[in-house]
């Protein structure tokens, strides 16, 4: 990224790559594991409703693509080497209330492609640019932001287009209204730590992202977190993930998915 465009997003908290990739793939990719992946849950929160699938092995190639185009543009935002979280495809439908991502004091950085055309009255992402600067955050949730519905506040829309990457602070206030359903592709990036502090924060960051009683939904043989060909690849973050224990932490997540499938396939 430029200069320039690396400083607004450190000042606003996001930003957008224009036509950074051709969506048709990855659209493509998506309607196929969402397709081939799902089991029936439908997860929920508040008014909103969405279904997900990671997207990190082998059959979702187009996936892992896009994630390697972008972990340069993390480290540059960022400022050191960077880890993954797990690439997803979401199916988003209705409204999304003001929120941000993480507690955590770590910097991280989302990075958010739809597959469909949004603008506002569509469910477009809505910003509070400059949300994610401690001090005017910690001042919204005094006034009640954080979890909060359509309020009248001076928010950013930001439209997008298919092929567009929109670049979020995870400390950003974010929302969204007025949407049908919606595809969107999704991995976020956190530094790698360079330091013992660090390196225990990231630990729970991961932890807060992978915790051991979830159920989301899918079929976690076919599209793990993080599959074969992620953990069998050259990529630097292989080995860092592996070291803070990331796989242990995704893998006991999903040993507890295939409890519940066993437990509510069982005759009664």
């Amino acid at each position: 990224m430029r200069s320039s465009s690396t400083a607004a997003f450190r000042a606003f908290g996001f930003g957008v790559l224009r036509q950074f990739f051709d969506p048709r793939p990855l659209a493509a990719e998506i309607d196929r594991v969402m397709h081939d992946g799902l089991f029936s849950r439908v997860s929920s929160a508040e008014e909103i409703r969405f279904q997900y699938v990671p997207m990190m092995t082998a059959e979702t190639a187009v996936s892992l693509s896009l994630l390697d185009r972008i972990e340069a543009v993390a480290a540059d935002l960022l400022g050191r080497s960077v880890l993954p979280t797990r690439a997803k495809g979401v199916r988003y439908s209705g409204n999304t209330a003001w929120r941000t991502d993480s507690i955590s004091p770590l910097n991280s950085v989302g990075f958010l492609a739809y597959l469909e055309p949004l603008r506002g009255e569509d469910g477009a992402l809505r910003v509070l640019p400059g949300s994610h600067h401690p001090e005017f955050r910690d001042a919204l949730r005094r006034l009640g932001v954080d979890g909060a519905g359509d309020l009248d506040l001076p928010a950013h829309v930001v439209m997008s287009e298919p092929g567009d990457v929109i670049l979020l602070d995870e400390h950003l206030f974010h929302a969204s209204f007025g949407g049908q359903t919606r595809r969107q592709w999704r991995v976020d990036f956190v530094g790698a730590p360079e330091s013992a502090e660090a390196e225990h924060l990231t630990k729970a960051f991961f932890a807060g992202i992978y915790p051991a009683d979830w159920d989301g939904g899918y079929d976690v043989d076919r599209y793990p977190s993080y599959g074969p060909d992620w953990r069998n690849s050259r990529r630097p973050a292989v080995a860092q993930l592996d070291a803070l224990g990331v796989y242990e932490l995704a893998s006991a997540q999903e040993a507890f998915t295939r409890s519940r499938r066993r437990s509510t396939s069982e005759p009664r």
